[in-house]
Protein backbone atom coordinates (compact mmCIF):
# COMPACT_ATOMS: atom_id res chain seq x y z
CA UNK A 1 0.00 0.00 0.00
CA UNK A 2 3.12 2.37 0.65
CA UNK A 3 4.16 1.59 -2.57
CA UNK A 4 1.25 2.57 -4.36
CA UNK A 5 0.90 5.58 -2.47
CA UNK A 6 4.07 6.65 -2.90
CA UNK A 7 4.01 5.25 -6.64
CA UNK A 8 0.91 7.77 -7.17
CA UNK A 9 2.82 11.13 -5.66
CA UNK A 10 5.56 10.22 -7.69
CA UNK A 11 3.54 10.28 -11.06
CA UNK A 12 2.19 13.82 -9.95
CA UNK A 13 5.45 15.04 -10.66
CA UNK A 14 5.75 13.65 -13.69
CA UNK A 15 7.31 13.62 -16.99
CA UNK A 16 6.92 15.33 -20.18
CA UNK A 17 7.30 13.82 -23.59
CA UNK A 18 8.12 14.99 -26.94
CA UNK A 19 5.84 17.86 -28.94
CA UNK A 20 4.05 15.69 -32.16
CA UNK A 21 3.34 19.20 -33.84
CA UNK A 22 5.78 21.80 -35.18
CA UNK A 23 8.06 23.40 -32.51
CA UNK A 24 5.60 26.79 -32.87
CA UNK A 25 2.56 25.14 -33.15
CA UNK A 26 -0.49 26.71 -31.50
CA UNK A 27 -1.49 23.62 -30.86
CA UNK A 28 0.43 20.03 -30.02
CA UNK A 29 -0.28 17.24 -28.45
CA UNK A 30 2.20 15.73 -25.73
CA UNK A 31 1.92 12.50 -23.82
CA UNK A 32 -1.78 12.25 -25.65
CA UNK A 33 -2.80 15.58 -24.25
CA UNK A 34 -3.55 18.33 -25.81
CA UNK A 35 -1.47 21.28 -25.42
CA UNK A 36 -3.05 24.94 -26.65
CA UNK A 37 -1.35 28.31 -27.05
CA UNK A 38 -1.80 30.38 -24.21
CA UNK A 39 -3.99 33.33 -23.75
CA UNK A 40 -2.50 36.48 -25.63
CA UNK A 41 0.57 36.21 -27.64
CA UNK A 42 2.62 33.47 -29.31
CA UNK A 43 3.94 30.61 -27.70
CA UNK A 44 7.06 29.41 -26.93
CA UNK A 45 8.11 25.82 -26.94
CA UNK A 46 9.06 25.04 -23.55
CA UNK A 47 11.34 21.69 -24.04
CA UNK A 48 13.89 20.06 -21.59
CA UNK A 49 14.83 17.45 -18.45
CA UNK A 50 14.16 17.13 -15.00
CA UNK A 51 16.15 14.42 -12.36
CA UNK A 52 14.19 14.65 -8.75
CA UNK A 53 13.99 12.97 -5.56
CA UNK A 54 10.44 13.19 -3.41
CA UNK A 55 9.19 12.64 0.40
CA UNK A 56 6.05 11.93 1.55
CA UNK A 57 4.10 12.35 4.49
CA UNK A 58 0.72 10.57 4.61
CA UNK A 59 -0.78 12.04 1.52
CA UNK A 60 1.19 14.93 0.82
CA UNK A 61 4.25 14.94 -1.00
CA UNK A 62 6.92 17.45 -1.79
CA UNK A 63 9.28 17.03 -4.77
CA UNK A 64 12.69 19.32 -5.62
CA UNK A 65 14.39 18.32 -8.67
CA UNK A 66 17.26 20.15 -11.17
CA UNK A 67 16.90 20.19 -15.30
CA UNK A 68 17.69 22.34 -17.91
CA UNK A 69 15.16 23.72 -19.91
CA UNK A 70 14.74 26.12 -22.59
CA UNK A 71 13.79 29.69 -21.17
CA UNK A 72 14.69 28.81 -17.98
CA UNK A 73 18.38 27.36 -18.49
CA UNK A 74 19.49 25.36 -15.22
CA UNK A 75 16.56 25.50 -12.90
CA UNK A 76 15.38 24.01 -10.00
CA UNK A 77 11.64 23.09 -9.75
CA UNK A 78 9.65 22.27 -6.21
CA UNK A 79 6.31 21.21 -5.92
CA UNK A 80 3.48 19.53 -3.30
CA UNK A 81 0.80 17.53 -4.55
CA UNK A 82 -1.57 15.49 -2.54
CA UNK A 83 -1.96 11.71 -4.06
CA UNK A 84 -5.05 9.70 -4.16
CA UNK A 85 -4.03 6.77 -3.85
CA UNK A 86 -7.70 4.78 -5.06
CA UNK A 87 -7.68 6.71 -8.07
CA UNK A 88 -3.82 7.41 -8.37
CA UNK A 89 -4.03 10.26 -9.05
CA UNK A 90 -2.43 13.36 -7.43
CA UNK A 91 -2.98 17.29 -7.91
CA UNK A 92 -0.78 20.46 -6.22
CA UNK A 93 0.80 23.37 -7.04
CA UNK A 94 4.71 23.83 -8.43
CA UNK A 95 7.40 26.52 -8.53
CA UNK A 96 10.17 26.41 -11.80
CA UNK A 97 13.51 28.56 -9.96
CA UNK A 98 15.37 29.73 -13.79
CA UNK A 99 19.09 30.23 -13.49
CA UNK A 100 18.94 33.94 -13.28
CA UNK A 101 15.99 33.58 -10.39
CA UNK A 102 13.08 34.40 -12.46
CA UNK A 103 9.85 32.26 -11.32
CA UNK A 104 7.55 30.03 -13.06
CA UNK A 105 3.93 29.26 -10.81
CA UNK A 106 1.96 26.42 -12.08
CA UNK A 107 -0.95 24.07 -11.09
CA UNK A 108 -0.80 20.68 -11.80
CA UNK A 109 -2.89 17.17 -12.14
CA UNK A 110 -1.67 13.87 -12.69
CA UNK A 111 -2.03 10.31 -13.35
CA UNK A 112 0.44 7.28 -12.65
CA UNK A 113 0.72 3.53 -13.85
CA UNK A 114 3.34 1.52 -11.50
CA UNK A 115 5.15 -1.93 -13.06
CA UNK A 116 6.81 -2.40 -10.12
CA UNK A 117 9.51 -1.35 -9.65
CA UNK A 118 8.82 1.75 -11.80
CA UNK A 119 5.87 4.00 -11.89
CA UNK A 120 5.17 6.12 -15.39
CA UNK A 121 3.29 9.49 -14.48
CA UNK A 122 2.35 11.98 -17.00
CA UNK A 123 1.19 15.37 -15.43
CA UNK A 124 0.14 18.39 -16.90
CA UNK A 125 1.13 21.97 -15.12
CA UNK A 126 -0.55 24.98 -16.23
CA UNK A 127 0.98 28.40 -15.83
CA UNK A 128 -0.84 30.93 -13.52
CA UNK A 129 2.20 33.50 -13.55
CA UNK A 130 5.38 34.12 -12.27
CA UNK A 131 8.05 37.03 -11.55
CA UNK A 132 10.32 38.74 -13.72
CA UNK A 133 10.32 38.00 -17.79
CA UNK A 134 7.70 35.20 -16.78
CA UNK A 135 5.35 38.21 -14.83
CA UNK A 136 1.64 37.20 -16.26
CA UNK A 137 2.61 34.32 -18.32
CA UNK A 138 0.54 31.47 -19.31
CA UNK A 139 0.60 27.98 -20.99
CA UNK A 140 1.00 24.10 -20.24
CA UNK A 141 3.93 22.46 -19.71
CA UNK A 142 3.64 18.21 -19.79
CA UNK A 143 5.84 16.40 -17.77
CA UNK A 144 6.43 12.69 -18.20
CA UNK A 145 8.43 10.89 -15.72
CA UNK A 146 9.78 7.69 -14.78
CA UNK A 147 9.94 7.06 -11.08
CA UNK A 148 11.61 4.02 -9.03
CA UNK A 149 9.81 3.05 -6.34
CA UNK A 150 12.95 1.77 -4.63
CA UNK A 151 15.05 4.43 -4.38
CA UNK A 152 12.02 6.98 -4.73
CA UNK A 153 14.53 8.93 -7.64
CA UNK A 154 12.93 9.80 -11.35
CA UNK A 155 14.11 11.34 -14.53
CA UNK A 156 11.33 13.48 -17.12
CA UNK A 157 11.69 15.06 -20.23
CA UNK A 158 9.53 18.36 -20.42
CA UNK A 159 7.62 19.85 -23.67
CA UNK A 160 4.95 22.51 -23.20
CA UNK A 161 4.30 26.05 -24.29
CA UNK A 162 4.92 29.32 -22.86
CA UNK A 163 3.55 33.16 -23.35
CA UNK A 164 5.14 35.32 -21.62
CA UNK A 165 2.09 37.74 -21.91
CA UNK A 166 3.91 41.04 -23.03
Amino acid sequence: MRYLVFVVCVFAAACGGAVQGGPMSPSSVIGGAAVTEAKGGSGLPFRGTLEASETENGALHHLVGTGNATLLGRFTLTSDFIVNAATVTASGTATWTGANGDQIFTTHTGQGVVTFPLLSTVETQTITGGTGRFAGASGTIVLERSINLLTLISSASIAGTINLGH
